[in-house]
Parts: C-alpha cells; structure tokens; sequence
C-alpha cells in the first residue's frame, strides 16, 4: 500500500487510457507481506528542520515534501495495484515502510487499497471542512492511527515465509539513476543497489538475502536515489512475495532450502549442458559449445566468479574438446570422471578453500541434481533451462572491481605453488620461504583499492573478525575518523601476484590499539602472512608507544580458522561476552615465523601517539 494521501492532482507520466504489462504477472504471486510505503526523509529531525532546512517545502498538512507532488497512482504501470506510484524524489527523499503486519493474498491487498483510497477521499473532504473552523483539527493522523491497528488485526494470524523482494521500477528520466535498498532491524542488515536505466528495471532478491525477520522486533525497509539524486520513477512492484510452489523464480530448484550467499563458484556438467548432445555418442571434433553457455561463463569470469567442472566422463576425450573451443582455462580444479558427482563437488569446494555454501552446480539431468543435493543440500542446484536467466539473478550480483577480474588467475596462480609445495613434502615453511613472499601495506585511498577492500568485508568469511558488513556511508565514514588507520594488504610471490588481498582499521585507544576489522582473502590463509603483518603492526604500535593491541572476535559458522590463527600470532582470550571475546596482544613478543614474508608499508596514514602519562614517560626514557 502506498501512502497517497498527499497526492496532488497532476498529469500522470504515459499515453492516456494506455497500460503497460508488468513481467511479474498477478496470478504467479501467491502472497505478499503488507507493506505501507511513505515519504520521509534522509536527513530529518522534525520539526526543528522545519525552520531550518534550506529544502523545506511545506505539504498541506505542514509537514516537508519530500516528494515533489507526493505518490501519485499512475493507472498507466499496474503491478500488484491497478496503478504504479509514480514519485519525484526531492534530495534527501526516500520511502520507508516498517514490518510489523503480515502475509496478505495479492486479490485481498487491492481491496484493502481500495477501500482505504476511497475512505482517504472522505477524510480528506471532512478534514479541509474541519481546518475551516479551527487548524488544530488532524483527522488525517487519527484515520493513520485507526488503519494500522485495523491492518494489523487482519494479518496477525498470516506469518509466512517469503521468497524474493520484488522491484519493478520505471526510470522516467532520461539518464540513468542508482537506487539504494536497505533493511534494518535492530542496525543495517542488508544494503544494495541497482543500476537504473531509462526505462523499466525489474530485480529479484533473494528474500533471505536480506538477513530479516519480518515476524520478529520492529524493522524497516527503506529505498532511495543514491548521492541524494533527484530522480522521476514509477513502481510497479515493490514488495516480498511467495511464490506458488510449483513456480520457479530464483536460486535454483525449489522445494529445498537454498542459501543467499553471493556466488563464487559455478561448477558446470558437460553433456547436454555445456554442449548438446552425449560426448560418448557422436564425433568429438563435431562438439561445439552452446552459444549461451559461452556468453555466461564469460560474463562470470569478468565478474570474478570462479568456474569448474563436474562431469561423467572420459577425462582425455573431454578436455581435449573443451581445450579445441577454447575455453579449458576457465576451469580451476576440473572434475571429469565417473565418481558421483557430489564427490568431485566437495572435491573442488576443498581445492578451492571456499565455503559450499557459496557455489552451484548446473545439470540437465534432474537424478543428478538430486543426487548432489541429497549429500550437499548447501549446493544451490540449476538446470540448464536456467541459464539465461542466471546473470539476472541477486545472487549472481556481485561487486566487480579489477582484482576481481583478476581472481581466476590468482587462483591458477595458487594451483602452480600447491604442485611446487608437493615437492616439499611436510616442510612446508621450508617450501613458504622459496616463495619470496613480499607484502605492501599502503592505506587504499583510490577508488578502485577501497572498492576492492569493501568487497573483502563483504565476500570474505573464513578470515573475517566479525560477521559485520558495512554500508557503503559506513564504510566511507571509516575513513575520516581522526584516531582510526585504514590499511589494504597487497601480496606477490614469485609464481605471481595475489592483488589486495587484505583490509585492516586499527583504532587508536589511550596506551592501547583496537583491531576494528581484519580481513584476509582465503587464498593467502595459513601463509604466515597473518604473522608477518602482526610483527608490523607490533612494532607500529611500539614505535607509537603502546604496549597492548586488542581485538573482538565474533564467531560464526566459518570463521574459526581465524581465531587459531590469531592465537598462533599471539593474541589470549581475556573476555568472553554477548559481543564477541575479546582478544589481547602483548607487545612484547614477536609471532613466530613472522619472518617468512617481508612487509613494506607505504603511505600509511599515521596513528596517534599513545597519550596516558605513564606511556608517555617510557617513551622519553628510552
């Protein structure tokens, strides 16, 4: 439902007595949560900024507008109402709509919507007659008050999942505009946006990649123009939704749960997936890729998106094929055999040093897919009719940044330096300082290297300090914060480079430092990197006069290899708490094999000094 009740009269955007189709069609919803979206603003402290606000423009009911001429129903873009809701968006406009209903059959929501449009009409007309005889009468807030209570009442006993958050939203300007989702309960729990271009753009997410309880304590969902744009849009769909069982939307077969996780890994089957036909049943020098087929795992490797194979077949026979069309250096740790194929799945996962979690596999064969799912039910599972859509889907949109474009090479990078450790046997640190390992610190003030950083914060989970994922305004803040240093780590060996592969903020605290983040690609875990770059930070902190380092470790199902790692660097556990344990590094002693990787640090914006008088009079006795 839409908060039109500030709607002025005004010539909707389209030819008259025209509708345009929405591509989510009424009859495959099968319920929606009720939603009330109204106007509001980012920057607001009503109603002091009334006075104040250079952008203050009062609406008849005094409040700001913060829409140009409030939600305007355009009947000419229908979706779940009759109508889309057109909006100009002012700067620092945004709709909100807070959880607190239910699930709702689409039907039973346009009736709702029309019979509280047509009451809206009333109130209207008796309120202008009441403001007539004294402006203290606000009949509108107490019809506001009187529906969410009946709204409540009428969806109490309808808690449902959901499956997606639907937007199908017509960009009306002639430039392109980026829309920001958020959803917060109890602090930001997902964040993203979506490229508008002129014209219609309809999006999927995943519902429980929004990380949300809409049966549980109060939350919102909010949607605005990124960078305080002025945009013109109309929505059609703006809404979570379940689907019928029987349809499919996103990621992958339903009826088996399916993680929200962002994809790192697509392991593709061969016959009558990649290619048509059996391999085994017609002449190999005839096989060729699907069109398709190719044109997506480019587009995944340009993403960043890792790609292998799990396939029943003659392993000679195949990979000559894949290497004669041109795409064998795709694949990273191929599978091709006759071992079942949830074998060679968690095979590859293990090679990769990445979570199950975060790859799919696609098959044609429904018996396959079956059976990876029934001993890796983690593994999101597609058939090949679902490869043109798969680029479309949320959990598919991953931030793309020139490291990441790089990631398949950095991984074929590691292959050559495991082949290279084999020869080592069990000394392996022996094997680590053939590496010439070399690490540079540097803080990442261009916006490629914060872009990557971010993505570290957001796709890494194995050696992650906490499960927290930053905004991009939170992330962009961290920087300007006088007693906080933010350091990227870049790494190169001489089988090549790693590219940036670490983010770290340290947070200066009296006659201590804070480890705020700390997060390390996979592809470096157990390198003695970590230990290498504590030395640094130790004697960073020495040089400022500091003598303890602390950090607050948030366990989550994956990132215990962290913790062993930070014990081995040093750190004991000195307080366990609802937020976390807490971590100690005594100055006084340096990692063991700290001195197998050589760290340089570059440009580092400078810590604070210590400031406790009792630091500050070792410093000068020494």
């Amino acid at each position: 439902m839409w908060q039109t009740d500030w709607a002025e009269e005004l010539q909707v955007s389209g030819e008259k007595n025209s509708q345009i189709k929405s591509e989510l069609a009424l009859a495959d919803v099968d319920s929606v949560y009720l939603l009330h979206w109204v106007e509001h603003c980012t920057e607001c402290a009503i109603p002091e900024c009334y006075k104040t606000c250079p952008l203050y423009v009062a609406r008849r009911d005094r409040k700001c507008a913060r829409f140009r001429y409030g939600i305007v129903p355009n009947p000419q873009y229908p979706g779940l109402f009759p109508y889309g809701a057109e909006i100009h968006f002012r700067r620092w406009g945004k709709l909100e709509s807070t959880f607190g209903f239910g699930a709702i059959p689409p039907q039973r929501a346009r009736r709702l919507d029309r019979i509280d449009r047509g009451l809206l009409r009333g109130v209207s007309a008796a309120s202008s007659a009441l403001r007539a005889v004294s402006p203290n009468y606000r009949l509108s807030g107490a019809y506001a008050v009187a529906r969410e209570q009946v709204l409540r009442s009428i969806t109490r006993t309808r808690k449902e999942h959901f499956d997606d958050f639907v937007v199908e939203v017509w960009n009306l300007d002639s430039r392109p505009v980026r829309l920001a989702i958020e959803c917060w309960q109890d602090r930001l729990k997902f964040r993203s946006s979506i490229l508008l271009e002129p014209g219609r753009t309809l999006r999927r997410f995943a519902f429980t990649a929004l990380n949300i309880d809409l049966n549980g304590p109060f939350g919102m969902i909010r949607v605005l123009p990124d960078n305080d744009a002025e945009a013109h849009l109309v929505f059609s769909w703006l809404d979570f939704v379940r689907y019928p069982p029987r349809t499919v939307k996103s990621g992958g077969d339903r009826g088996v749960p399916q993680s929200s996780t962002k994809v790192k890994c697509v392991i593709w089957d061969l016959d009558n997936t990649v290619w048509n036909g059996v391999l085994g049943e017609q002449d190999p020098n005839q096989v060729t890729i699907r069109p398709l087929v190719h044109q997506v795992m480019l587009a995944l490797d340009e993403r960043g998106i890792l790609q292998s194979i799990a396939s029943k077949n003659d392993h000679d026979n195949a990979w000559s094929v894949l290497q004669r069309i041109g795409v064998d250096q795709l694949f990273l740790y191929p599978k091709i055999n006759w071992n079942p194929k949830s074998t060679n799945i968690r095979e590859i996962v293990s090679a990769l040093n990445i979570g199950s979690d975060t790859c799919i596999f696609v098959d044609d064969s429904p018996f396959e897919r079956e059976e990876v799912r029934s001993v890796l039910p983690e593994i999101r599972t597609y058939s090949d009719s679902d490869v043109p859509a798969l680029l479309s889907l949320p959990e598919f949109d991953v931030q793309v940044s020139a490291e990441s474009r790089q990631r398949r090479f950095f991984y074929m990078a590691e292959q050559a330096r495991e082949q290279r450790a084999d020869e080592y046997g069990n000394d392996y640190e022996g094997f680590l300082r053939t590496c010439a390992m070399k690490a540079t610190l540097f803080t990442p003030l261009e916006r490629e290297h914060a872009e990557r950083c971010l993505e570290l914060l957001h796709r890494s989970n194995q050696l992650n300090l906490s499960p927290h994922r930053y905004s991009c305004e939170e992330y962009e803040q961290l920087f300007l914060v006088e007693n906080i240093t933010c350091i990227a780590t870049s790494c190169s060996d001489r089988f090549g480079e790693y590219g940036i592969i670490g983010f770290a903020s340290v947070e200066s605290r009296q006659s201590s430092l804070f480890l705020k983040d700390f997060v390390l690609s996979c592809r470096v875990a157990r390198k003695k990197l970590e230990n290498a770059w504590f030395r640094w930070l130790i004697s960073l902190a020495v040089s400022g006069g500091y003598d303890k380092i602390y950090a607050r470790y948030v366990k989550t199902a994956r990132n215990s290899i962290l913790l062993a790692t930070l014990n081995e660097v040093g750190f004991r556990e000195i307080e366990t708490g609802a937020d976390g344990v807490l971590l100690e590094l005594s100055c006084d002693q340096l990692p063991v094999a700290s001195d197998i990787v050589s760290v340089t640090a570059k440009s580092i914006k400078e810590i604070p000094a210590a400031n406790s008088r009792e630091v500050r009079r070792k410093i000068a006795g020494r």
